[in-house]
This record gives C-alpha cells, structure tokens and sequence, in this order.
C-alpha cells in the first residue's frame, strides 16, 4: 500500500479511504484503498474487491484475488457469515412465531436457467417443460418474476443475445411447510 493510504488506515480514516477507492483513477490505489478498508473492518471494501475480481483486466483481477486471499478478509468473512447466520436464525424463529398466530409467511429463492433450456425448438407447438421450473412448483414455489440474461457479443457489429434467465420465485410457508435454511 502506499504511504498515504497506509497513514489514512493508521488513522482509522474509513471515509477519506471509501472516496479514493470510488473515485480515484489508478486502480492499483483504488485496490489499496480497498484492502485498507477490509483492515478496519469495513465491508465496503470487500464489496469493491469482490467487483473487481469479475474485471475483464487481467492485472485488475490478478491483484484482487491476491488481496482477497489475505488472512484480513478471510477473517471479514467469518464475521459476516456468522453475523448472516445469527440474523437468519433470529428472522427463522420470528416467522415460527408469526406462523403460530396464523400469519402469513412467505419465502423467496432465485433460479437461474440457461437460453438452451428456455429457447427449446417446438416444432409442433405443444409446449415444453423447464424441468427447474417444474420441480419448484411441485414443491409449491410460484414464479413471480423474470429477469432475462443478456450478453453483447461481437458478431459482425455489436449484438446481444439471451443467454438465461432469472426466474424469482415465491412460496407460502405454513406449520406443515419446512421453513427454507
């Protein structure tokens, strides 16, 4: 890391920190600014290392996963998952309890499925199954929304073309239902 930035971590400067890793125009500075942030514990800026890591820069993504190998955010890891895990326990119990009043309680869940299961030739034009989407709805899940996939690809000219789709579903919990996780 460099001088500054190391002094800005000394001095536990978590904002000055956040606006060079946002704003600043070398990505090597940007990416200090990053772990310096995960030093203080400070999850921005494993979310900005964890963007980087999907650059189409090799150096970008080379340097991130070196950072994010670190015994620092191995360590903001473990404590964000514990902290997911406890805050999902104490949600789970509060819906048990709304599901004793008889409230109602729902889930959610996200699949994802590939343009070659969606875009099936049907030539006769009966229709066809999406086997995701089938098993979820004989487990009760309803499909509330889609989000299509886009890629831009180049063919001859910039073009886009499906390649999936984010289906969002939703299912009602009840007492004879297992809540999810």
């Amino acid at each position: 890391m460099t001088s500054s930035i190391d002094e800005l971590a000394r001095m536990g400067d978590r904002e000055t920190l956040n606006e060079i890793m946002d704003e600043n125009d070398d990505w090597m500075i940007q990416l200090d600014a990053a772990e310096a942030l995960v030093k203080l514990n400070d999850s921005r800026g494993l979310e900005f290392l964890l963007i980087a890591r999907e650059s189409e820069d090799e150096e970008i993504v080379a340097v991130a996963e070196e950072i994010l190998q670190g015994p620092a955010v191995r360590r903001m890891k473990e404590q964000l998952d514990a902290g997911k895990k406890t805050a999902r326990a104490e949600r789970i119990e509060k819906a048990k309890l709304r599901l004793q009043q008889n409230k109602k309680v729902f889930a959610y869940k996200v699949v994802y499925v590939a343009s070659g299961d969606i875009l099936l030739e049907d030539p006769l034009g009966e229709g066809f199954s999406i086997d995701e989407l089938d098993q979820a709805g004989l487990e009760g899940w309803e499909v509330v929304s889609m989000i299509p996939r886009r890629k831009q690809i180049l063919v001859s000219g910039l073009d886009e073309h499906l390649v999936g789709a984010y289906f969002f579903l939703k299912r009602e919990v009840s007492s004879q239902t297992e809540l999810p996780g």
